[in-house]
């Protein structure tokens, strides 16, 4: 199985290195890497165009117009290698063992729905400048767990890496229901699945709902449903500020709506549909 982690990224190269340097060594090595840019950044072209690794990385960007993730991401469904993909968003670093504990979870009719730890501004600032290696913090999480949550991290529970059918794993994680919540920085499907649902909706032009909550319940509809890695699949996400204004409660009104129209192909996706042709 050819197996894709989908990287989206808006111009932040000195999270990219990271995160490539990770995906470089995890324990599972047979994958390739697709960088999806919602702009055209030259420094991001620079950066990837001169970076020295082993890992088979493609490229693809879109003019920067805004926020266009979904646009972005319906576009690495195009250009992906991979019958499976894997999902992370470019402020997100994993853990050594990332893509092995997707490809272990992997069941058909499922799509893996992971987690990640927000850490606070100091230990974001302390890695993002080399001062302290991510992977400190993944070996030594929970003695350094007080000094995180000083910093204010946040679901610092998140970053507990728990074996995979140990007793606290599978008491946890068999109470989670099969719809639960998709977080988009940290997911994996079945390239077809997405196909199926006609991918991403690009009628979401702001952050939050359209790439994950939309996506599970229109995957849930068509009987592909969650299966929790929480606690196994582990990342960690780089502090910064954020600013969605009413995105989050317009984006709700309006999953809403398409639930109401039953829109679970959507119809402004990879393809373009009018609501007549998908009767």
């Amino acid at each position: 199985m050819i197996i894709t982690v989908v990287i989206s990224i808006y111009k932040d190269v000195e999270a990219l290195e990271l995160i490539l340097e990770s995906l470089s060594t995890q324990t599972y090595k047979n994958f390739d890497v697709l960088v999806s840019e919602d702009c055209q950044s030259q420094e991001v072209a620079n950066f990837l165009q001169n970076y020295q690794t082993d890992l088979q990385i493609k490229h693809i960007s879109q003019e920067d117009k805004g926020w266009r993730k979904n646009i972005a991401l319906n576009n690495a469904l195009r250009n992906a290698n991979g019958e499976y993909l894997i999902f992370l968003d470019g402020d997100i670093v994993p853990y050594s063992n990332f893509v092995e504990m997707h490809l272990k979870h992997i069941e058909p009719n499922r799509f893996l729905s992971g987690r990640r730890t927000e850490l606070g501004p100091f230990f974001s600032k302390l890695i993002r400048k080399k001062k302290l290696s991510y992977r400190t913090i993944e070996r030594l999480y929970i003695p350094l767990l007080p000094f995180l949550l000083l910093d204010k991290a946040r679901h610092a529970e998140e970053g507990v890496f728990l074996k995979p059918g140990s007793y606290l794993e599978r008491k946890i994680n068999k109470k989670k229901k099969k719809n639960m919540m998709l977080v988009g920085c940290n997911f994996s499907c079945f390239k077809a699945d997405l196909e199926r649902i006609n991918g991403f909706d690009e009628d979401y032009d702001s952050p939050s709902v359209g790439e994950d909550v939309d996506l599970a319940w229109r995957l849930n509809h068509f009987g592909v449903t969650s299966k929790s890695i929480r606690y196994m699949a582990n990342s960690m996400h780089l502090y910064h500020t954020r600013n969605w204004g009413n995105a989050l409660k317009e984006n709700d009104i309006k999953m809403q709506t398409k639930i109401k129209n039953e829109e679970y192909i959507c119809l402004n996706g990879l393809k373009k549909f009018t609501k007549d042709v998908l009767r």
